[in-house]
């Protein structure tokens, strides 16, 4: 019963250096795989929010009012490295653009359009380039 136990602990410690060499190689190859599923996640979760809850709001939803009223909630770290504006009247999209304090670079970009939940720029167009689109008017 000892050395089936003790098998099974050694498998599993194998399974999990294996998934960890496979989780390393590919942060190493693609180091932008982080931060662009941080965006996902984050557009993904603003624009639900919007959804949800601006319909009722009785007045121009921003972003100030989304954190506000618990709309949506970011953690820090993505706050840190991304900022997000509401463009359109009525609004249509979303855009987080990265600061600095993000690891991959800053001034990349990323929009959401509310109602198809696609998103377009940076991380999903498979460039490089931060000028990938231009950046509706933004509502007043």
């Amino acid at each position: 019963m000892t050395n089936d136990f003790l098998k099974i602990i050694l498998t599993l410690v194998i399974l999990l250096c294996v998934v960890g060499v496979i989780f390393w190689f590919i942060s190493d190859k693609y180091p932008g795989y982080a931060a662009k599923r941080e965006i996902r996640t984050a557009l993904t979760d603003i624009a639900n929010g919007y959804k949800k809850f601006a319909t009722n709001a009785g007045e121009p939803v921003t972003m100030e009012l989304m954190y506000k009223n618990n709309w949506v909630t970011l953690d820090k770290e993505t706050k840190l490295h991304w900022t997000f504006e509401i463009y359109g009247d009525p609004p249509h999209t979303i855009v987080g653009q990265s600061t600095p304090a993000m690891n991959y670079g800053r001034d990349k970009m990323v929009k959401i359009d509310i109602e198809t939940m696609e998103m377009t720029g940076w991380s999903f167009t498979g460039s490089e380039d931060t000028t990938i689109f231009q950046a509706p008017v933004k509502r007043n």
